[in-house]
């Protein structure tokens, strides 16, 4: 696979999604330690309770290594850039479609945190792959990239649950659904995201790489 050095407009776009979603992390976490008086290590582990919070982290990381690197390897290899695309617009559109009314940030900072980790990140990252990633890089053997960060959530959020008793999703409440359900539901939302992935392979093999 070609090593390839990525645009200096693609490394721009990239700079300016990983300056805001990295910017709207830090002032969350900010915000609940030094407002609401939270130990930095607890919340540390109560922020990342939201599955939100790790796709955005990973569109962060991942664009600031295309701004600052430019290379199209490591945690830019086309298959990390295709796979937190999905995981981002994943998030955007369950978030939009169930459960934006039921969230009602109760300041304007927060307001607009929430607006970039739910709409302008699940927006942003996957136009940028559209339109920017470099093209015609992904084999279908590339669709288990997508698996590892939801999965690693779900084993995450069911320690914290089994030590607090505590889920932050009706859909991974162990102790309500019982293992032979929690099955279910974890397969399911796996093969959502494998869903998304498959489609950007099919998008990006029926694309030329631009000259």
């Amino acid at each position: 696979m070609k090593d390839e050095w990525l645009t200096g407009r693609s490394r721009a776009a990239a700079a300016a999604v990983a300056v805001l979603c990295g910017t709207a992390l830090f002032t969350q976490f900010a915000l609940n330690v030094v407002a609401r008086g939270r130990d930095p290590l607890d919340e540390v582990q109560r922020l990342y309770g939201w599955f939100t919070i790790w796709p955005n982290t990973a569109v962060a990381l991942i664009a600031g290594h295309v701004a600052l690197i430019g290379r199209g390897r490591g945690p830019a290899h086309p298959a990390l850039l295709a796979a937190s695309a999905a995981w981002i617009a994943v998030v955007g559109i369950i978030y939009n479609t169930l459960l934006a009314g039921l969230n009602h940030p109760p300041t304007l900072l927060r307001q607009a945190i929430d607006f970039i980790f739910h709409v302008f990140s699940p927006i942003a990252w996957p136009l940028w792959w559209l339109l920017l990633r470099p093209a015609a890089r992904l084999g279908w053997q590339h669709v288990w990239a997508v698996l590892p960060l939801p999965l690693a959530y779900c084993l995450c959020a069911l320690l914290v649950g089994a030590q607090t008793g505590s889920y932050p999703y009706y859909f991974i409440d162990a102790g309500k659904l019982g293992w032979a359900q929690l099955g279910i539901n974890i397969t399911g939302l796996a093969s959502l995201f494998a869903a998304a992935m498959a489609i950007a392979i099919w998008w990006d093999r029926r694309r030329s790489p631009k000259g």
